[in-house]
């Protein structure tokens, strides 16, 4: 019900115009439940409800940057975010930051349908998150990493190369990319 092929079968069926703009179809938008395979992802001061929800009502998924947040703020803003949008939106966990772990609780409490995990394990997350019918999506910089976080749970994969702020891994997405797509199709 996500992919373009499907739309226009419909319009075709009941010659009606195109009300919406053509859904791309891809893993991506098949799992997140989103129009186009576009992510916003959990920048710390810029991934704010506002536009969190703005990307998702746009047909993307936007990530809420959870790393400046305290427990009670990641849930007022999760809620904020419900508030602005009825679309499918994440949150992000940096499980190696102080108050990762509880943000990543309240994450899970709150079902927010997209958990983005980062800089550690996160089979517990993912077992959480799939008992709600959510998913996990990975952050990773390195195959090691990527293979990693796919024996814990992950759903899909976000590749960060050296480019994101030099905080990335070792070598650019132009060349990350590729690589762990082939080795993990």
């Amino acid at each position: 019900r996500y992919c373009y092929w499907r739309q226009r079968r419909r319009q075709r069926a009941t010659m009606a115009p195109a009300s919406a703009p053509a859904t791309i179809c891809t893993r991506i938008t098949s799992l997140f439940k989103c129009r186009y395979p576009i992510i916003l992802p959990g920048m710390s001061w810029i991934s704010t409800p506002k536009l969190v929800a703005s990307v998702s009502n746009a047909g993307g998924v936007g990530i809420l940057a959870t790393g400046p947040l305290n427990a009670e703020e990641t849930r007022n803003a999760i809620r904020e975010i419900r508030t602005l949008t009825d679309k499918p939106f994440g949150i992000g966990a940096t499980l190696l930051m102080p108050g990762a772990t509880e943000n990543a609780r309240v994450a899970i409490d709150e079902r927010v349908p997209i958990v983005n995990v980062s800089l550690g394990k996160a089979d517990w997350i993912a077992d959480a998150v799939r008992q709600y019918g959510g998913s996990v999506l990975a952050t990773v910089t390195n195959s090691k990493h990527a293979e990693s976080a796919l024996e814990a749970g992950a759903d899909a994969l976000m590749l960060t190369g050296h480019e994101a702020a030099a905080h990335g891994g070792d070598v650019t997405s132009m060349v990350l990319v590729p690589g762990i797509s082939r080795r993990f199709p």
